[in-house]
């Protein structure tokens, strides 16, 4: 995205980028987002808060403790800002594992998330009408 190579142990994601690296950054003429990362980078921001903002998926990006990301899909979710969710949690470092783990059942206590499924199978589950597809 934007180009620079660079072990992600060696800097505090956190905190502004140092001078020196920005100044080795570029954007990637591959990718029309990486002009705007680029630009929020060079800027000050963190490298978490320009994923928080959205700029690398478009999407909003939870960056936290599993109750903050708890509290974020419960103040859309009770806004009625969504009626459900698509979950890409990371999955190069234990990302599913966590997300199951630590915030399912945070959700589950706030009464949010299911603890017991109703019916035996996925389509029961996801009330899928019989007609569609194969009757096995």
């Amino acid at each position: 995205m934007v180009g620079l190579s660079l072990s992600v142990n060696t800097i505090d994601i956190t905190k502004p980028l140092p001078q020196n690296l920005i100044n080795q950054m570029y954007p990637s003429p591959m990718d029309p987002r990486s002009g705007k990362a680029f630009e929020l980078l060079k800027s000050g921001m963190s490298v978490k808060d320009v994923l928080a903002n959205g700029v690398i998926n478009y999407h909003p990006v939870v960056v936290g403790t599993p109750e903050m990301v708890a509290d974020f899909l419960e103040e859309w979710y009770l806004a009625d800002a969504t009626d459900g969710f698509s979950i890409v949690p990371d999955s190069s470092h234990d990302g599913i594992k966590d997300f199951v783990e630590l915030v399912v059942p945070i959700l589950q206590e706030r009464g949010l998330f299911h603890t017991e499924y109703e019916g035996e199978t996925l389509r029961e589950n996801l009330d899928v009408s019989y007609e569609y597809g194969l009757n096995h």
